[in-house]
């Protein structure tokens, strides 16, 4: 899932330039919202798959997914105008939903005093996908042009299909018996649960400022776009072998000395390894700082995703997980957005330092109301 995912993002922009013939002028304000429109509807969308997951079946959600997603990324293969890019994107992101599936399936059938190291151990998983990911792309685009890459990825998501379908599978978890309406907005009336939702929304916002304007940064630093896919792809990888690494070797530290410990360390040490990339004057130099900051990012979404297990009875799961889809998928949408736009005013450098100070604000807050986030929501 991964990387079929990351295969394609890290290089949108300039499947526009290359593919689609977008003027340079204009490809800025396109990358960011065709980057933002799939996470959008992909949010939206997100609250009622996970409800429909808790009422019928997570596996039968995690089947739409996978098949839904393996048809859009084939139409983004054959378009041949931004806009058609921008629908299948959008068509994307109405079939989003396979994360929250299968965080649903790890919460059910995972014991509680072993989910710090399961989801840690998910996130290394996907940052495998996410190492090979960008590094494929890049060789792919270079080579054969986007187009394969967009193919490529749609047959990985059936297969990934197929893997479900075979060897997951469905669990014993409580199904929710009360009547609730269609996005079952009571889950939000836990604070702890709405605090955890919103912080996932600034991580993904800080995080997803970086992939639309990545390649034309690393362009300016190296002086030429030469080999830029190939480039591209393999700094946007680096600093998955660092979260591979570091993800269940926090998760466990977060279970022994408590998941918000890790979390606030990781906003801290995250904000200040993401700003002093712009340090970087060469390529090189900007992957040893990706790299380090992967150790800290490590300890951001896995033990967010542990907290919301914690705070969240085990028959609304799916629910919770559909509604931080949607709060991750607004900050996605936020974050490249709000990237494309700044990058026609502001360096890109700027922009990589406020994603890093975004951070920063996130971490006090959760100081300050530490107490009450210690104490266990009733299960």
């Amino acid at each position: 899932m991964e990387m079929t995912f990351t295969m394609i993002t890290p290089f949108l922009q300039l499947y526009l330039v290359k593919e689609l013939n977008v003027p340079t002028s204009e490809v800025n304000t396109w990358s960011g919202w065709i980057f933002s429109i799939t996470f959008f509807i992909g949010g939206l969308m997100g609250p009622i798959w996970g409800l429909l997951s808790d009422r019928k079946s997570r596996k039968l959600m995690a089947l739409r997914a996978s098949i839904g997603l393996a048809i859009a990324y084939s139409l983004c293969g054959v378009v041949q105008t931004p806009l058609q890019l921008f629908f299948a994107r959008f068509f994307q992101g109405f079939c989003a939903g396979l994360y929250p599936a299968l965080l649903a399936l790890i919460a059910t059938n995972m014991p509680h005093n072993r989910m710090g190291f399961s989801m840690g151990l998910l996130q290394g998983g996907m940052t495998v996908g996410g190492i090979a990911g960008p590094f494929l792309g890049g060789v792919l685009a270079e080579i054969f042009g986007m187009r394969l890459s967009f193919f490529i990825g749609g047959c990985s998501l059936l297969a990934v299909a197929m893997l479900i379908m075979i060897f997951v599978k469905e669990g014993n978890h409580p199904v929710i018996k009360k009547k609730t309406n269609l996005l079952n907005t009571g889950v939000l009336k836990n604070r702890r649960v709405l605090i955890m939702l919103f912080t996932s929304m600034l991580v993904y916002t800080s995080l997803y400022m970086l992939p639309p304007i990545l390649p034309l940064y690393l362009a300016a630093l190296q002086k030429s776009m030469d080999n830029i896919m190939m480039v591209a792809g393999s700094v946007f990888s680096i600093c998955g072998i660092s979260v591979m690494i570091a993800s269940p070797i926090l998760g466990m530290v977060g279970q022994k000395y408590g998941f918000l410990k890790v979390l606030i360390f990781a906003l801290f040490a995250s904000a200040i390894l993401i700003v002093a990339q712009i340090l970087a004057t060469s390529v090189a130099g900007f992957t040893a700082w990706r790299f380090f900051g992967g150790f800290a990012v490590a300890g951001l979404i896995p033990t967010i995703n542990s907290l919301l297990t914690v705070y969240t009875p085990s028959e609304e799961s799916g629910t919770v997980f559909g509604y931080n889809f949607l709060f991750s998928h607004v900050g996605m949408t936020i974050g490249p957005a709000g990237a494309g736009m700044l990058a026609n005013h502001v360096s890109y450098g700027s922009i990589i330092a406020l994603s890093g100070l975004i951070l920063i604000p996130v971490a006090f807050f959760l100081i300050s109301i530490r107490k009450s986030l210690l104490v266990p929501a009733s299960k």
